[in-house]
């Protein structure tokens, strides 16, 4: 009669009418250890039956680790084969090039269902931001543009610090020895990269957007680069204006000689090999754009300021082609 009661145990749910929660394993964790957890939460109705039956199946020892959505309507026998098949849910997060911080945590929030306050709290935590690795706050541009498969039961901490850990995790062998003989620190790299990844639309030409940029900071020439300050405006994917350009901001680098103090966008692997790699033998210092998304290049002021003038006249009016004119 035990062995019938304890059998029926199995096939019978907890409660019908039970709503799914979510149930977190973790890795090491023993099946005893799992079992207990099911009866405190009420997954199961009692200890004992199911771990007897996972021990003699063998399949106590098959329980992945993972968050899962189970349901005391479950029978204790259809829990474990959930367990067993590692059906852990996950939730998926797809960070584009580019976005800025700002964007990327509006994101998370509505993805993840997060609340908006503690992503702020943690990006703006000085003490933990420099716990990852890095100079900030903020956590502008380490925050890598990947399509993340997130264990729901993941902290906003905990999400932020596996992106910045991904990151960083792209910053090094080769990458890091580049950016070494280049003199370039992470975060250099990656403000670099950041300027590269706003301003080439089209990627056959982020090296050459890179060397251009190089070639001014060797020159000692401002980099006078729209996306800094589009940046620094709050204005980011909008026309800029003349006005714009007086921006009184450390990133305005219409005012402010070399990289701005951070990146200003989140960069691709793209646009971060552009800035350790840039176009061999460019002796260009000028770029003006055409509004398709791609650029006249220019060696010297007087061709691109005629290359401005050709834009202009295609485009009927003035364009705020004068980036990288004035010097």
């Amino acid at each position: 009669m035990l062995v019938v009661a304890g059998g029926s145990l199995l096939i019978l749910p907890a409660d019908r009418r039970a709503r799914p929660q979510y149930f977190r394993i973790e890795s090491g964790q023993s099946f005893g250890q799992v079992e207990a957890h099911l009866a405190k939460v009420g997954l199961v109705t009692l200890k004992g039956p199911l771990r007897i039956w996972a021990r003699v199946t063998g399949r106590d020892r098959q329980v992945h680790p993972g968050t899962y959505e189970l349901s005391a309507a479950q029978t204790p026998l259809e829990i474990l084969r959930t367990l067993v098949a590692g059906e852990a849910i996950v939730r998926r997060v797809t960070i584009p090039e580019g976005f800025t911080q700002q964007a990327i945590l509006a994101r998370l929030a509505e993805e993840l269902a997060f609340s908006v306050g503690p992503l702020l709290q943690a990006v703006g935590d000085t003490a933990w931001v420099r716990s990852l690795g890095i100079p900030g706050p903020p956590l502008e541009g380490y925050l890598f543009p990947e399509t993340y498969l997130f264990d729901p039961s993941l902290t906003p901490r905990e999400v932020l610090a596996e992106m910045v850990r991904v990151c960083l995790g792209h910053l090094s062998g080769e990458r890091r020895v580049r950016a070494a003989e280049l003199g370039l620190t992470d975060h250099a790299l990656l403000t670099l990269a950041s300027i590269i990844e706003l301003e080439a639309a089209d990627p056959a030409e982020r090296r050459r957007i890179s060397a251009i940029y190089r070639n001014r900071l060797e020159r000692g020439l401002l980099l006078q680069a729209d996306p800094t300050v589009a940046y620094a405006a709050g204005r980011i994917g909008q026309r800029l204006t003349a006005r714009d350009l007086e921006v009184a901001s450390p990133y305005n680098t219409y005012l402010h000689p070399g990289l701005p103090p951070g990146p200003i966008c989140s960069p691709g692997l793209g646009s971060i090999d552009a800035a350790l790699w840039p176009l061999e033998d460019c002796q260009e210092f000028y770029f003006v754009a055409r509004g398709d998304g791609t650029h006249l290049f220019s060696k010297t002021l007087e061709e691109h300021n005629r290359a401005r003038m050709e834009v202009e006249r295609a485009q009927g009016g003035s364009a705020l082609g004068a980036r990288r004119s004035s010097r």
